[in-house]
């Protein structure tokens, strides 16, 4: 018993030497009745579209999801630290992004106050890190609806795998890095592989971003756009709206996705506005004779603060997408969003969230171009509309 004691002692004198650690259980619930007014209902083989009453935790302003997140002090300002992030459907128990355990996040990796913050695993990439703020669908007053297609990733559909990342310390409100991807495929450095690269200032009431991406192959089963654990090859995949499958799908699809962005944003008093604008290639599309597909995507939206408990939000977005082969690919997109919240604690709050989208032009498969508001699936025409009822409990 008095060895026990003693060692016990010694311990608990010792105790301050060791490094403090900590791991938190954190989460969003995001649940919504939800209306979508031309969802995809095939019959035979035609797309007749319906009206369409569900549950939906999935297209909210934030997703659900739940994680486990640590970080140990290493001492000299150098800490070791941890994310696993797994997105989840309430109405299914089903994991999010494609049934991928930790779908969202999954990395490891050193922090240092001096030198930046450098992990390693499944990872956002800089459009999220430097451009999401300014986004509609991603930033805190957002209405979770992506661009068209999410073609530049502004909502953070894709994630990237085998993924090597950098962040900068933030040097009076500038921040600065990037990302690596490695391909992992044998005999092949860069098949598969990618890298990203942003800087951010922010700093009182300005907010401003700049990105560029480029990644081979982005539709390879493992690949950026192609990631999740139900991953198939681009000859059978289903994963891509009609916007971009003809492009991305097939047995010859681009060979190269590039994305330069640009966004800022402006605070004053209780409003706030924003812009972003995104440029996204296809580059090297095989069966159409390696011609790229170019989007250009811009988007306003603004904020403004009823009280402490309430805001409205509202966004409007054009996509425009050039003419690749005749009229194949020329394709316009105009997308309105709203948003109204009301918090009744800091971890809880109600929202109605309303989206309508109108298409025009030839799509990427030839066909006439239609809605497809967050990647929920093609309308059967030009026309769609999505509405949430909804509430939100943070943890």
């Amino acid at each position: 018993m008095k060895k026990i004691v003693i060692a016990v002692s010694a311990a608990t004198i010792a105790l301050p030497a060791f490094a403090q650690s900590s791991v938190t259980l954190y989460g969003v619930l995001d649940e919504a009745l939800q209306l979508n007014t031309n969802a995809k209902h095939v019959v035979g083989s035609t797309n007749v579209g319906g009206r369409q009453w569900s549950l939906d935790s999935l297209n909210g302003p934030y997703g659900s999801r739940w994680g486990i997140k640590g970080r140990e002090d290493l001492g000299g300002g150098l800490a070791a630290l941890f994310t696993l992030e797994s997105g989840v459907n309430l109405n299914t128990g089903a994991f999010a992004q494609g049934g991928t355990a930790f779908g969202r996040q999954a990395f490891v990796g050193l922090s240092s106050n001096r030198f930046g913050t450098l992990t390693l695993g499944r990872q956002y990439d800089s459009v999220n890190d430097y451009l999401g703020a300014f986004e509609f669908g991603l930033a805190a007053y957002g209405s979770g609806a992506s661009h068209p297609g999410d073609i530049d990733n502004g909502a953070r559909t894709y994630r990237q795998n085998n993924s090597i990342k950098y962040a900068s310390p933030n040097f009076s409100g500038l921040r600065f890095g990037g990302t690596v991807m490695l391909g992992g495929i044998a005999g092949s450095v860069s098949q598969n592989s990618g890298y990203t690269a942003g800087v951010g200032y922010n700093n009182g009431p300005l907010g401003l971003g700049v990105v560029y991406q480029f990644f081979k192959n982005p539709s390879n089963a493992g690949a950026v756009l192609n990631g999740n654990a139900n991953a198939v090859a681009p000859a059978t995949t289903s994963a891509f709206g009609s916007i971009n499958s003809g492009y991305l799908a097939g047995s010859a699809p681009a060979s190269s996705w590039q994305v330069i962005g640009a966004g800022g944003q402006y605070t004053f008093g209780s409003a706030a506005v924003g812009m972003m604008y995104s440029n996204v290639k296809y580059g090297n599309i095989g069966q159409l004779g390696g011609a790229t597909a170019t989007f250009n995507n811009f988007e306003i939206n603004g904020m403004y603060r009823l009280s402490s408990a309430a805001f409205v939000s509202a966004a409007y977005n054009y996509t425009k997408g050039n003419a690749v082969k005749g009229d194949l690919g020329d394709q316009t997109y105009h997308q309105f969003s709203a948003v109204a919240d009301y918090s009744l604690s800091k971890r809880t709050d109600l929202y109605v969230a309303a989206t309508y989208q109108m298409a025009s032009g030839t799509s990427s498969t030839g066909a006439p171009a239609v809605a497809d508001i967050s990647l929920i699936g093609d309308s059967s025409n030009s026309r769609q509309a999505l509405v949430r009822l909804g509430m939100r409990h943070m943890f």
